[in-house]
C-alpha cells in the first residue's frame, strides 16, 4: 500500500456523514472504500482483498452477499409480494414470528418486529412497563444496548451517556455477573423496577461471558420480586456462541427475549422482541407499533437466515463451537507467548476478545515509548487494527467500551483455514506490540523505515511521587519532528517526512500525558520535584487549533500536573503563546508561570558568554533582536540596552503597518527601565536615555523623538525596522525571540562572523545555515539544560562536549 492511498482526500463520508468517525478512522489508516464482498472476503478500490473477521459487529452471520438471502431477494422482487402494507395482515411478519417462537428456548407468545437492536431494546422496556406498572429498569455495568435514549440509558458506559444528558431518570446499574448485587437492588426497591436488561456475553463491553450459573440466580431473583427479565440477544443470538441462543446454556425462561444483528442475514436491518406470556398486555400491542418493523423484505430475508440456520444436515453451529475452541486455545497460546502484553483472552464461539495491558513500564523507557503511551491511553488496540488491516490483510476492530480488548467476531461460516490465517497474521501484529517497536507497527501509516531491533527489558522507572516535597510542572511539547525519534528510538528509521505524517496524523488523537520527573537538591538542602507533562501537538498545531480547543488541551495537561501534586505550573513553548502568557488558563488553582523571564535571562547569559569567547563584549557589536516587540523580545532589548552601544529591534514584515506603534511602546519599557536603579555601561543604550530623561525631556516626547531618529539614521543608537533581511545583514549578534513555527532566516541573511541565539521554539533559524556558512555561530537558545537529568528523550538536549 502507499501513503497516497493511505492519506487521500477525506472521502464523501467523512465530508457528508460523519465528520469525526471519518476523520478519526482515516488518521489511522481504517478507512477503506470496499467495492466488493463476498463471503468472508472484502476487496477495497485499489484491489487489495481482506479476511473479513469483524462480520460488521456479527451482523453478517454468512458472511457478504450469501447466495441464499440474495435469492430470496429476487424472489420477492420477482413475485411482486407488497412490502410495506401497513395496517393489514402481515403474512411474512407472522411467518418469521411462528419461526422464531419455535426455535427460541422456553414458552413466548408473541413477536414484535423493529428495525434495529436499539430499538428492540426500547420496545422491550415499554412491554415490560406496560405489564407490571412499575417504570424503573436495572442494567450491568460496562454494557451496551443501543445508542436511542432508552437503550442508551441502559448502556453502562458514561462516555456515551454524559453529552446527552443520559441515563434518564429510572435507570441503576450492578455489576455484571455479581447476582447477590441484583437481588439487593431489587430488595432496596422492592415494588420499583419492572425489568433488568443483560446480555449473555457483553460484546461491546470487552467480550465478557457471564458467569455459569449467574442467569438461573438472576432469574429466581427476578420471580422472587416480580421483575421481568429482559435478555439481550441482539449480539449473540442466532448462532455466534455455537448456539441457536447463548441463553440456551442457562434452561432458563426469559420474559423478553432481544434479537436482530444475523436476523438479517447482513442484507436488512431488522429486530425481534420475543414476548413471554408474562409480558403480554393489551396496551402494548395496541400502542406499540412500527412504520416499518415487520415489513416484508426483513422478514422474508429472516425467514430465509432461519433456513440456513436449520438446514437439515446442517453442521454451520457445530463448526463454529469447533473452531471457536480451536481460536481460543490458540490465542491462549499466544497468551501466554506474549504475555507482556496480552493480559486475557475470553470469549464463546465466534465473539472472542483479546484484551491488550500496555503501558510504557513494559519497556525500556526510550524504546517503545509511544507504544506504551497508546496502551495507556486505550488507543493501541485501534492501532493494532490498523496494522492488522493495512499489513495482514485481516479485518477486526477494538471494542466500543472495552477500548484495551481487540473484537474477533468472524462471519459463521469462517472455515479452520481462515482461522488460521487470521491468526498468523495476529501473531505477526502481537510481535511488534510485545517487542516495544512503534516503528514498525506504524510504519504503514508514515512510510518510515522500520528498525529490526526488539526491546530489551524494561528499565526501572523512579516515577514516584514524594508528597513531602514542594512539587511543580512544565508543560513541553514536541518542536520538530527529530524529536519523536529522541523519545521513541523504535523511529530511528524514520526521516522527517514519515516523523511528519506521524505528526499530522496521530497527534490530534493522542491526549496529554506525564513524562518524567525531575529531582532537584539546592546548595543549601532545600528540595523540589518537577513533573515534565507533554502536550502532544506541535507549535504548528496548536497555533492553527482554535484558541478554545488549544486551551483546553492545555488544561488538560495542567491536570495531570496537579494530580501529581504540582503548586505551580510551567507553561513552556506554545503553550505560553496560545494561552496568551497564561491569561487563558489563570484562575483555576493553581499558579502558572511562562518562564519568559529565565529565557531571557538564560540567552541574554550565553550571548555574553560567547562574545567574550571572541574578545568582544555586547559593547562592541551591533545586536538585532528579532521580535523585539514581542513579550521576550521586548524583555531583552532592555536587558541588552544597558550594554549594547547600537541596538535594533526588528519587527515582524508581514505587520510593517502596525509595528511603529509596538516599538513605541517598547521604547517606552525601556525608558521606564532607564529611570530604575540598574547598573548600565557608560555610552550604552540606556545610559543615552537615561541622560536625556534626566535632561528634562519628557518620557513621551522622547519615545516619539527616539522613533524619529531611529528611522532617519541608519546608525542610530536605538533604532527599530520592519526589514529583516537588511537588519541581519548588518548585524553582528542576532537574538530570535518570535512566536513563528517557520525557519524563515536563511544563510543569505546573516553577516560573516555573525554570532545568533536562537531562542525560538521551533527555532527560526534554518538548517541549511550548518551546511552553508561556517562563519556562522548557531546557540540553541531555546533549550536550557536543567539540573537533575530530566529524561525528556534519549538525545534530547545539550549534547556534552
Amino acid at each position: 500500500m502507499t501513503i497516497e492511498h493511505i492519506f487521500a482526500e477525506p472521502s464523501r463520508f467523512e465530508r457528508f456523514v460523519n465528520p469525526e468517525i471519518g476523520d478519526l478512522i482515516r488518521r489511522i489508516g481504517l478507512d477503506k472504500t470496499f467495492v466488493h464482498g463476498q463471503g468472508c472476503l472484502l476487496r477495497d478500490q485499489h484491489g487489495h482483498e481482506y479476511l473479513d473477521f469483524l462480520a460488521a459487529y456479527g451482523a453478517l452471520p454468512f458472511g457478504h452477499a450469501p447466495k441464499p438471502i440474495m435469492d430470496a431477494l429476487v424472489k420477492l422482487a420477482e413475485g411482486g409480494e407488497p412490502i410495506f402494507v401497513q395496517p393489514s395482515s402481515l403474512a411474512a411478519s407472522g411467518e418469521l414470528a411462528e419461526r422464531l417462537i419455535a426455535l427460541a428456548p422456553g414458552e413466548f407468545r408473541t413477536v414484535t418486529f423493529q428495525n434495529s437492536g436499539a430499538e428492540t431494546v426500547e420496545a422491550s422496556f415499554k412491554a415490560c412497563i406496560a405489564a407490571t406498572g412499575r417504570r424503573r429498569i436495572l442494567a450491568a455495568r460496562n454494557s451496551f444496548h443501543g445508542k436511542t435514549m432508552a437503550a442508551l440509558s441502559a448502556t453502562g458506559n458514561p462516555k456515551y451517556q454524559d453529552v446527552f444528558h443520559a441515563p434518564i431518570a429510572g435507570f441503576d446499574f450492578v455489576d455484571f455477573g455479581d447476582a447477590a448485587a441484583v437481588r439487593a437492588a431489587f430488595q432496596s426497591r422492592p415494588s420499583d423496577y419492572a425489568a433488568i436488561i443483560l446480555e449473555p456475553v457483553q460484546g461491546e463491553g470487552g467480550i465478557h461471558v457471564a458467569p455459569e450459573g449467574y442467569f438461573r440466580e438472576v432469574r429466581q431473583a427476578c420471580d422472587d420480586y416480580g421483575v421481568m427479565l429482559i435478555v439481550d440477544e441482539v449480539q449473540t443470538g442466532l448462532g455466534r456462541t455455537g448456539r441457536m441462543f447463548a441463553i440456551e446454556r442457562e434452561g432458563i425462561q426469559a420474559d423478553c427475549l432481544l434479537l436482530a444483528k444475523a436476523l438479517g442475514g447482513g442484507v436488512a436491518p431488522i429486530g425481534a422482541c420475543l414476548l413471554a406470556p408474562s409480558v403480554q398486555t393489551e396496551e402494548f400491542h395496541l400502542k406499540h407499533s412500527s412504520t416499518f418493523g415487520g415489513n416484508t423484505l426483513a422478514c422474508r430475508v429472516g425467514l430465509a437466515a432461519l433456513d440456513l440456520l436449520t438446514a437439515p444436515g446442517s453442521t454451520l453451529l457445530a463448526d463454529v463451537a469447533a473452531n471457536g475452541e480451536f481460536l481460543l486455545a490458540e490465542l491462549h497460546k499466544l497468551a501466554d507467548r506474549y504475555g507482556n502484553v496480552i493480559s486475557e483472552v475470553r470469549g464463546a464461539g465466534y465473539l472472542i476478545g483479546v484484551e491488550f495491558d500496555v503501558s510504557r513500564a513494559n519497556f525500556e523507557r526510550h524504546f517503545g515509548s509511544f507504544m506504551g503511551i497508546a496502551g495507556e491511553q486505550d488507543s493501541l488496540v485501534p492501532l493494532v487494527a490498523s496494522h492488522l488491516l493495512n499489513v495482514g490483510r485481516v479485518r477486526v476492530a477494538p471494542t466500543l467500551n472495552g477500548a484495551s480488548t481487540l473484537r474477533i467476531e468472524p462471519p459463521l461460516i469462517a472455515t479452520r483455514a481462515q482461522c488460521e490465517q487470521f491468526l498468523a497474521a495476529f501473531e505477526r501484529t502481537v510481535a511488534l506490540v510485545s517487542a516495544g517497536n512503534t516503528g514498525a507497527l506504524l510504519a504503514h501509516l508514515t512510510g518510515g523505515q522500520a528498525v529490526e531491533r526488539s526491546s530489551s527489558a524494561a528499565a526501572p522507572r523512579n516515577d514516584a511521587i514524594d508528597r513531602s516535597v514542594p512539587r511543580f510542572g512544565f508543560l513541553v511539547h514536541p518542536l520538530e519532528p527529530k524529536n519523536y525519534a529522541e523519545y521513541d528510538e523504535s523511529l530511528a528509521g524514520y526521516d522527517e517526512a514519515a516523523l511528519t505524517l506521524m505528526e499530522d496524523r496521530l497527534n490530534p488523537v493522542m491526549e496529554p500525558f506525564y513524562v518524567s520527573t525531575v529531582r532537584l537538591t539546592s546548595p543549601t538542602g532545600a528540595r523540589a520535584e518537577g513533573d515534565f507533562i507533554t502536550v502532544p501537538r506541535s507549535a504548528a498545531q496548536l497555533a492553527a487549533m482554535p484558541l478554545e480547543e488549544s486551551t483546553a488541551l492545555i488544561e488538560e495537561a495542567m491536570d495531570i500536573a496537579r494530580a501529581r501534586g504540582a503548586s505551580l505550573i510551567g507553561l513552556g513553548g506554545h503553550t505560553s503563546i496560545v494561552t496568551g502568557g497564561g491569561t487563558r488558563v489563570a484562575g483555576k488553582g493553581i499558579a502558572v508561570s511562562t518562564g519568559n523571564t529565565y529565557t531571557m535571562l538564560s540567552a541574554v547569559e550565553a550571548a555574553c558568554s560567547v562574545l567574550a569567547q571572541t574578545g568582544r563584549s555586547i559593547a562592541d557589536v551591533r545586536v538585532a533582536v528579532v521580535g523585539g516587540t514581542g513579550s521576550i523580545g521586548s524583555a531583552i532589548a532592555r536587558v541588552i540596552a544597558a550594554q549594547a552601544r547600537r541596538l535594533v529591534l526588528v519587527g515582524n514584515p508581514r505587520s510593517a503597518l502596525f509595528n511603529r506603534a509596538r516599538f513605541g511602546a517598547v521604547y517606552g519599557r525601556i525608558a521606564d527601565y532607564a529611570q530604575s536603579a540598574v547598573a548600565r555601561t557608560p555610552g550604552s543604550v540606556l545610559d543615552r536615555v537615561a541622560r536625556r530623561l534626566a535632561d528634562g525631556q519628557p518620557q513621551a516626547a522622547l519615545v516619539e523623538a527616539l522613533l524619529a531618529e531611529g528611522e532617519a539614521d541608519l546608525d542610530a543608537p536605538l533604532r527599530h525596522s520592519s526589514a529583516l533581511a537588511e537588519e541581519l545583514q548588518r548585524a553582528d549578534l542576532v537574538l530570535v525571540a518570535t512566536s513563528s513555527t517557520e525557519r524563515f532566516i536563511s544563510p543569505e541573511h546573516l553577516k560573516a562572523g555573525a554570532i545568533v541565539c536562537d531562542l525560538s521554539r521551533p527555532a527560526n533559524v534554518s538548517h541549511e545555515i550548518a551546511r552553508a556558512r561556517h562563519d556562522v555561530l548557531v546557540i540553541d537558545g531555546g533549550i536550557v539544560e536543567a539540573p537533575g537529568r530530566a529524561l525528556l528523550g534519549s538525545r534530547f538536549g545539550i549534547p556534552r562536549t
